[in-house]
């Protein structure tokens, strides 16, 4: 059965510098990137496989004796975990705004690169025709 390779870094303050490390997933493991915030402020991050079910999940779990929210966020595709983006949701917001102020068209403003969120990730191994 194929498995994932995705990018790995353990939880820790989200500007720091990981490598170039990865991880091979099981088979019913996804690329994560996870993100914890303190109250509204995105302070820790992490990067590896994540099971399945807890893909866009969210929890509270205490690092170093500090609680944190983590967001789990995952992707279906070799090496697609790259680092959460802390100011693309700012960005978006502030470009919507500003498009909404000169009357652009909204949907427009929604559209960018979308996460892959696997819902129609099937492995390669089943993707075998079937000759029975």
């Amino acid at each position: 059965m194929d498995t994932l390779l995705c990018n790995f870094c353990p939880l820790q303050h989200k500007g720091k510098s990981c490598g170039n490390f990865s991880s091979q997933c099981l088979p019913s493991q996804r690329c994560s990137s996870s993100t914890a915030r303190y109250g509204a402020l995105h302070v820790l991050s992490a990067q590896g496989c994540l099971a399945g079910e807890l893909c866009g999940s969210h929890e509270l779990m205490s690092h170093r004796g500090v609680k944190y929210n983590v967001s789990h966020d995952c992707c279906c595709k070799d090496k697609c975990n790259g680092p959460p983006r802390d100011d693309a949701g700012l960005k978006k917001l502030l470009g919507m705004i500003k498009d909404i102020l000169h009357k652009a068209n909204i949907t427009d403003v929604l559209r960018g690169q979308a996460w892959d969120s696997c819902a129609n990730y099937t492995s390669l191994g089943n993707n075998v025709p079937d000759t029975a």
